[in-house]
């Protein structure tokens, strides 16, 4: 009997030791609340109110990720391996097993001082659009003559002749001033003939604008009228703090220095040491995702 209860309580101290001691593997699914730092000790991100709140920075929630998905980076998913529930971990991340190294086919330039066309813009007074395009802009229920107002411009056009397809005609007059939040600047129409409008830039020089960065938004910055000529208008980009604009296809870091306009497509920690200060949560076994998934 006491032989028993010798190997009873040894097997209680060994499973003991092992509930105590379960670690992060590889395949487990984890919970970490965690700070980002960078090099010069800024702090990126955290899940930490108190660290958000004294940083400035949005709180994000925290981490939960199963360790060794590709979609986590490298170093991350190899630092929690061996962590226990509770522990707290510094784990520095080069740049080769967080966001890679900058890539510098990413990045561009171009000079502070550039030019826009002056010249003269030509286009016929009597256009055509198919009705569903039409009926989207201006509505149904439209006839022959009526007057309408081009959408986000002060222009007026006159419906010619309503079919499968709807002839607009515009309505303008010499020395009209055309303006449109789409444009950079307002436009002067200098010729009305039977079959064409002609018109041109109407700038003066110190004038501030600010140029369309891709068809879906403005450049945050603004850009001021240095020059004009017949053919160019000459601008100088005027310098902001470095800004990331979000686009199609990614984000774009905008910096100026000097010389130049830099238009950085890296990721904005690429060829950064990451430093993650983590906390682990909680730890879901492979085994009990297996079951789970099932």
């Amino acid at each position: 009997m006491k032989k028993i209860l010798i190997l009873f309580l040894a097997a209680l101290i060994l499973f003991s030791g092992c509930v105590s001691e379960k670690t992060v593997k590889t395949g487990d699914t984890i919970s970490l609340n965690y700070t980002v730092s960078l090099p010069d000790h800024s702090v990126f991100d955290t899940s930490i109110e108190s660290v958000a709140r004294e940083n400035g920075i949005t709180k994000s929630p925290p981490l939960e990720f199963k360790v060794g998905n590709p979609d986590m980076i490298k170093g991350l998913n190899e630092g929690v391996v061996g962590m226990k529930i509770g522990e707290t971990k510094m784990i520095p991340i080069p740049p080769e097993k967080a966001f890679g190294p900058v890539k510098p086919e990413l990045i561009s330039a171009t000079g502070l001082i550039e030019n826009a066309s002056a010249k003269n813009i030509t286009f016929p007074r009597i256009f055509e659009i198919p009705i569903g395009q039409f009926e989207t802009s201006y509505g149904k229920g439209h006839n022959k003559s009526d007057n309408l107002l081009y959408p986000d411009t002060n222009i007026n056009i006159t419906i010619k002749n309503i079919s499968s397809s709807v002839l607009l005609s515009y309505d303008l007059k010499s020395g009209f001033m055309i303006y449109s939040p789409n444009l950079p600047w307002n436009m002067t129409v200098v010729n009305v003939n039977e079959t064409n409008i002609t018109i041109k830039p109407s700038v003066k020089l110190n004038d501030t604008i600010q140029l369309q960065f891709d068809q879906f938004q403005k450049r945050p910055w603004t850009s001021t009228v240095i020059g004009i000529t017949d053919d160019n208008i000459t601008l100088r980009n005027n310098p902001i703090p470095a800004t990331k604009i979000q686009t199609m296809f990614g984000v774009v870091t905008v910096r100026f220095n000097e010389t130049a306009l830099i238009f950085d497509r890296n990721n904005e920690l690429a060829g950064k040491t990451l430093f993650f200060n983590v906390t682990l949560d909680s730890i879901v076994p492979a085994k009990a995702n297996a079951g789970n998934a099932t």
